[in-house]
This record gives C-alpha cells, sequence and structure tokens, in this order.
C-alpha cells in the first residue's frame, strides 16, 4: 500500500493563531504580502463570530526539507520564527493573517463590537454592521482602558482571544455599573465564548511529498482561490539576497507590457521557456527541476523572448488575449524559437505556417510536450517550409464550441482577429473584435449559439459586399436574412468557413481545404 500524501484535519483557531503568535506555524516565503482590507477583516469576523464556516486550509508538515525549499517567513504582524517551523500554510494566509491581526491586537488597526441595543447577534448582517475599525491612534487617544470602552458600549474583538482575556478585560473596568457587567457576562456566554473552539477544516499534506505534487494538489482542491503553481514554488528555490522571481517578473511586466496584458500574474511561462531550452521539456514538472543558476542567469533573456512572440503573435496572429491562445505551449515554443532569433519575412512566414498547422490540427491534442519540443527542434532548421496540405474538416468546424474542440473554436477567433484586420498594437485597446464586424442581418437575425458566429462570420471580404442575401433564399420584402432554415445556415457557414481557409492559406502560402470525413489524426479536437 502506498503512502499517504494528505490527511483531513480540523485544526482548532486559537492554536493556529497561537502557533502563528509562537513563530511555529509560517509560510512560504513565495507567498504574496497580506492585502486585505478592513472591510474584509470585519466580514470575516462576522462569519467567524457567528460560527460559520469560512472555508477550508492547505496545510504542509514542517522539517529540514520543507524548510530549505519553501524558506518559510513569519506570518505579517507577528514575530520571528521559532526554529523549523511545526506547520506551513500553502492556502489560507490572508485569513489566517486576518484573525491574527484582529485577536492579538497587532496591526495599524484596531477592531471592536459596538454593543448596541439593538444588534441582533443571530442576525450576521447586523453583526457585520456592529463591527468597527479605528485607527489605532484615535482608539488610543479615545478608548485607550477598558473602562472607557465598556462605557462607549465598545467590546475590543481581541478581548475574545480566550475567556481569561475577555474576564480580565471586564473586570478592569473596576467601579463599572454591576448591570452593565452582567450584560456583558451574558453576552459573552451566549454569543461570544465558542470562538476559542471554532475549527476550520484543513487537508494536510505530508512533508514528504514532492513539490510538483503539492502544486498539483493545489490546482484540485482550491479551484476558486489564487492558484499555487511551479511559479510560485520557484519564487522560493531561486530566492538569493539579490534575486527575487517575483520582483524579477513585476519587472519583466513594466519592461514589456504585452506580457501583463497577455499572463498578469502568472510568470510560469519564461520559466518554462528556459526549461525548453536548457531541458527540452515544457512540463511543470521540468520547472521544477530547473536550478537556481540556470533562473539567474537567462531569466531576462527568456522574458524578452517571450515578450517578442506576445508580439507577434497579436500583431500577425490574431491572439489578442491569452484566452485565445489554441495551445499554452505554442506561446514558449515561439519564444524559445526567438531566444536569437530576429523576424525576417522568410522567419515570419515559416512561423505563420507553423502557427496554422498546429492550431487547426491535432498536433497539440495529446503528447504536447513531445510535439512542442520536436517543433522547437524543427523551427531551428526551418523545418516549416513545406507545401503539404492542410485539411479543415466541415464536420468538426461546424460543431466547434468552448467545451468541444475548444482549440479549434480558440484558432478560429484568431483567425477571426487576423482576417478583420484587427492587431494588438495598442495593448490599452479593448480586445474583444468589434460586433460591427458582424453583418446587420446576421446580428438580429440569427439565434445561435455564439461559436457558429464565430465560425460562421471568420473571414467577412474587405469591401463587405457579399453578405448573406446573396447567395441565400431571402424575401425581399423582409428586413432580415431568413437563416433558420438548416441548410440555409450549412450553405453560408461553409462558404465562410472557405473563405477562412483562403486567408489561412494566402497567409501560409500553403493549400487549405475544406474537406469531409477527413481522417482522424486531422480532426483538431484537442484542448
Amino acid at each position: 500500500m502506498s503512502q499517504r500524501t494528505t490527511t483531513i484535519d480540523d485544526p482548532d483557531l486559537v492554536d493556529l493563531l497561537d502557533g502563528i503568535d509562537a513563530g511555529r506555524v509560517a509560510l512560504p516565503n513565495f507567498q504574496r504580502d497580506f492585502d486585505w482590507s478592513d472591510s474584509d477583516v470585519r466580514a470575516l469576523l462576522a462569519t467567524v463570530l457567528n460560527g460559520w464556516p469560512m472555508g477550508s486550509l492547505l496545510l504542509i508538515e514542517g522539517n529540514a526539507e520543507t524548510r530549505d525549499f519553501y524558506d518559510p517567513r513569519p506570518f505579517e504582524f507577528a514575530p520571528p520564527l521559532a526554529g523549523i517551523p511545526d506547520t506551513i500554510v500553502l492556502d489560507g494566509q490572508q485569513r489566517l493573517t486576518s484573525l491574527y491581526a484582529a485577536l492579538y491586537d497587532r496591526s495599524e488597526s484596531v477592531h471592536a463590537i459596538s454593543l448596541d441595543d439593538d444588534l441582533a447577534w443571530n442576525d450576521i448582517d447586523s453583526l457585520d454592521d456592529a463591527l468597527r475599525t479605528f485607527k489605532r491612534s484615535v482608539w488610543l487617544d479615545h478608548y485607550a482602558n477598558p473602562r472607557t470602552q465598556i462605557a462607549s458600549h465598545l467590546m475590543p474583538v481581541s478581548a475574545l482571544r480566550s475567556s481569561s482575556r475577555f474576564f480580565d478585560w471586564r473586570d478592569s473596568a473596576g467601579d463599572a455599573d454591576a448591570d452593565l457587567r452582567d450584560e456583558l457576562t451574558s453576552v459573552y456566554r451566549r454569543h461570544l465564548s465558542g470562538l476559542y473552539r471554532y475549527r476550520m477544516p484543513a487537508l494536510r499534506i505530508s512533508r514528504e511529498t514532492h513539490p510538483a505534487a503539492v502544486a498539483r494538489i493545489f490546482e484540485r482542491v482550491n479551484k476558486t482561490g489564487q492558484q499555487l503553481g511551479a511559479f510560485d514554488l520557484m519564487v522560493a528555490k531561486s530566492f538569493t539576497p539579490t534575486f527575487n522571481l517575483r520582483v524579477a517578473w513585476e519587472q519583466a511586466r513594466n519592461d514589456f507590457p504585452e506580457l501583463s496584458k497577455f499572463y498578469g500574474s502568472d510568470g510560469l511561462a519564461p520559466l518554462q521557456v528556459i526549461a525548453l531550452r536548457v531541458l527540452e521539456d515544457v512540463r511543470a514538472s521540468s520547472v521544477l527541476r530547473l536550478t537556481p543558476a540556470s533562473i539567474h542567469d537567462y531569466w531576462d533573456r527568456a522574458a524578452a523572448s517571450l515578450a517578442g512572440a506576445v508580439r507577434f503573435a497579436m500583431q500577425h496572429l490574431g491572439v489578442l488575449t491569452r484566452d485565445w491562445l489554441p495551445y499554452n505551449s505554442l506561446m514558449v515554443v515561439l519564444a524559445a524559437h526567438l531566444w536569437s532569433e530576429p523576424i525576417g519575412d522568410d522567419k515570419a512566414l515559416t512561423l505563420k505556417r507553423w502557427f496554422w498547422r498546429s492550431s487547426l490540427t491535432a498536433r497539440y491534442a495529446v503528447g504536447s510536450n513531445t510535439v512542442a519540443v520536436s517543433d522547437f527542434k524543427r523551427l531551428a532548421v526551418n523545418g516549416f517550409q513545406d507545401t503539404e496540405r492542410i485539411g479543415l474538416d466541415w464536420a468538426v468546424f461546424r460543431d466547434a464550441t468552448k467545451q468541444s474542440a475548444g482549440a479549434i473554436h480558440r484558432a478560429w477567433l484568431c483567425a477571426l482577429a487576423a482576417s478583420s484586420g484587427e492587431r494588438g498594437d495598442d495593448l490599452d485597446a479593448s480586445l474583444p473584435i468589434p460586433r460591427s464586424l458582424v453583418p446587420r442581418e446576421v446580428r438580429s437575425g440569427l439565434e445561435v449559439s455564439p461559436h457558429l458566429l464565430t465560425l460562421g462570420f471568420a473571414l467577412i471580404s474587405d469591401d463587405q459586399t457579399l453578405l448573406p442575401n446573396q447567395f441565400l433564399p431571402i424575401d425581399p420584402a423582409a428586413d432580415e436574412v431568413d437563416l433558420s432554415n438548416d441548410g440555409h445556415r450549412a450553405t453560408f457557414m461553409r462558404d465562410r468557413l472557405e473563405r477562412a481557409a483562403q486567408f489561412i492559406g494566402d497567409q501560409c502560402r500553403q493549400r487549405v481545404e475544406v474537406v469531409d470525413d477527413i481522417e482522424q489524426e486531422l480532426l483538431g479536437r484537442g484542448d
């Protein structure tokens, strides 16, 4: 039986916060800084005080090996670490930092509950409204001691960290009204004493788990949050006092705005370019095998090459946004090829042939890593100068959607942009193709799913003269073209596909044909 990689746990919230304060619970160094607003913190406090769930955590056991790879650091506002941490928090930083800062009273904001008579403890909206945030200077000037706080009907959230802290706070009021003291005690016991029993579901990962597996686990258990990936792990692995990969990526995005527009905060692609050049592999597991030295030595060149690839793709291939890229590996291969290769006319033709053949057939649908490596080597010797036919299967293109044959769907978004003359020169411009490119008759009269619009109108002639009413039966008195008939719609779409094939053929200077019942290896169904 294989060793268990993960276990399910429900750690006590107070124990986790005590561990943060004692330097035993830490963050990996690649984690971003704490960036929640005071309103975010108040919303979380209301959730916890009501006993509602606030999501799960992803934790990994700490030891010397995890320390060396994850380079743990203390939570914001917390003391330094006390040696090797027991636990490293991979997901849950913002929530735990918020609760630690509020309950341990460590940030520049002081959170308190306004104990007004109309507070409905079982109504989370009422509790949310009762939570107040004060600048520390204001708090110290006006509510510096428990007596003043109680007189103002304010209870600092930090008094709820434990029952002993609450009663110490209550008793510090001295000669406060006895009825008020009794009321505070009742409120605490009925509504607030459960905080120290609050538990959070957590997935604990064994310390022996390889970092590549950690990234895959995170991608599956945290689909809606910030994903932990190979880039984040390599931030920790490559860190030195003079090199921070996250800072280097931010600098690259500033130097090359196209990278920021195309990739946002995801800096994996330059690392894949380096892995393809150094290890002849583009998979995340190979990125994790890169040495810090190779990242330090090749990062700037990889970022510049990737920027050149994005520029070429946006301006000449219609890839106006990352979501339109038929296969992610295509940009990595292009960037690795442009490492030291200027783009002249002949090179541009070669790259167009490679891109459209790869996008419109099934070459990357299976074994994409192997194909990417092969293409990188083939491009190095101008291996895409052939003139063999590219066959476009009519049945596949007719039925392609984002969910089925997604690569084909994305390829035709690119073809739509390229054939209509849309370019990515203005990186601040809106990326979607203008609605005006679709004929009015179709905009108003064709009730089909968006993918059919994409495929049916992928190419519109420059003079806009060939509209549906020129080759479809139409009632001259009608304002709209009748495309409800399946045969009429198919005729129209087939015509557009033929035109798109001609456009791609002109781009590649190759023969591109629309065919039926094409061989399976040319179906291009992969995503």
